[in-house]
This record gives C-alpha cells, sequence and structure tokens, in this order.
C-alpha cells in the first residue's frame, strides 16, 4: 500500500466532509499551481491526493486500506516512527468553505468581500431571492430577471482563460442551462456571465445536441444583475 497520508497532503481531518475536501485542495493548488509560480511536485503531490479524496469510492477503499494497515502490529524503528506520529500535534485546521474564499480561483478575500479581488467572481453562494410584488397589469410575481433563449453570455473554464461565448437556454434560483460549441466535464467549475447575473456553476450534465452542446449547471456562487442593469 501507498503509505502516504493523502489526508496531511490536503491538510484535512479524515472525517472531513467533501466540501471541505474540495475547498482544501482548490486553496492548495491555488497557492502551489505552477503557473502561479509554485513547485511543480506538490502540485502533482496535490492532484494525486485530490483523485483518491475527491472521488467518494476511491476515498472509501483508501480509508479501508489504511484501517487495515492499522491494525497490523508494527515492531522496532517503524513502529517507533508510528509513535511519535500520533504524538504529533494535528495539522492546522483545514480551510472552511465559506463566502471569502473564491470558488472559481480558490483566492483568500477579506470578511464580507462581495466579489473576489483577483478574478472579480462573485463570492455569494445562491439564496432564493425575495419575489418582487406582482405587476399591477399582468399580475405576474418574479424573482430572478427574465433570461430570453435569445440572450447571450460567456463562459470562462479557468479564471486566466479567453471566455467562450454560450446562449442561454434558461435560469433558476439554483443555476443555468446554456448551449455552447464546446463539450465541458461535468464537476468541473466554470464562470458564466451574461446580463443578468455573474456566476460560479458546477457543470453538472453536459450532453451533445447535433452541432452545439447542451449543459445544465447548479450554482456555487452568483450575483443577480437589478432590473434595468446589465453587466
Amino acid at each position: 500500500m501507498n503509505r502516504r497520508n493523502y489526508y496531511r497532503v490536503l491538510h484535512v481531518q479524515p472525517d472531513a466532509p467533501p466540501e471541505v475536501v474540495r475547498a482544501a485542495y482548490r486553496a492548495l493548488m491555488a497557492r502551489h499551481h505552477p503557473d502561479q509560480g509554485g513547485d511543480h511536485d506538490q502540485a502533482v503531490l496535490l492532484n494525486e491526493a485530490w483523485a483518491v479524496l475527491g472521488n467518494a469510492t476511491r476515498r472509501a477503499e483508501y480509508d479501508a486500506r489504511r484501517e487495515r494497515a492499522g491494525q497490523r502490529p508494527r515492531a522496532g524503528a517503524e513502529a517507533r516512527r508510528e509513535t511519535r506520529a500520533e504524538q504529533a500535534p494535528p495539522p492546522p485546521p483545514p480551510p472552511q468553505a465559506s463566502a471569502e474564499l473564491c470558488a472559481f480561483c480558490g483566492d483568500t478575500n477579506t470578511v464580507g468581500a462581495v466579489v473576489c479581488g483577483r478574478c472579480t467572481a462573485p463570492l455569494t453562494p445562491p439564496t432564493r431571492p425575495v419575489a418582487r410584488r406582482a405587476s399591477s397589469t399582468t399580475g405576474e410575481r418574479r424573482t430572478l430577471p427574465r433570461v430570453s433563449r435569445a440572450d447571450w453570455g460567456t463562459v470562462r473554464l479557468h479564471w486566466t482563460g479567453e471566455p467562450l461565448d454560450i446562449r442561454l437556454r434558461n435560469l433558476s434560483v439554483g443555476g443555468v442551462s446554456f448551449y455552447t460549441g464546446a463539450p465541458l466535464v461535468a464537476g468541473a467549475r466554470v464562470r458564466v456571465t451574461a446580463a443578468a447575473f455573474d456566476a460560479v456553476v458546477e457543470v453538472v450534465q453536459c450532453n451533445r445536441r447535433e452541432s452545439v452542446f447542451v449543459v445544465q449547471g447548479a450554482f456555487v456562487t452568483v450575483g443577480f444583475a437589478s432590473r434595468g442593469q446589465s453587466r
């Protein structure tokens, strides 16, 4: 068994929930990514740890192997090393998933910030907007900006990357659907910007439809434009 402790690599406890593991990985990668001047070997190690702990099945198998290995008696120098490890102080607490940790670029922002100071992505988690008063002429009650299927926007796959054009399909409190000319990977986080909103979106699914791809995404963080305001 590979004796490398992936929990220590990501600075999380073995019982850390998936969202904390994800937040820790993103924060560490933002710091150690070679594109940001970080160490290549450390980035490889972080990706190796995330490939295991970020997958529920592989994480369960890894935990089972660790448990079995811990039940076997150790002797000599190996036993003394493990005893010292058990007596060592616990690692520092992991970064907590919060509005101040950018879900797109991983940068840490000051408490109360609304947008990321590095990539300008919104930091506010999605919440149900307060319903507006019904129109006196139509009686319609709107909770979100109206989105037409003819509306266009952009998607960024990385905070330093170039935007790609998209065409919106629909918008809800929890997410957005759009057409794009390039396939997106399920589970990836992208930034979607349009006149009605700006959001960090986690791709739920991407299906090919003739010459385009239909993407369904869930909001991770989002900011909605006020009526009459465009981005």
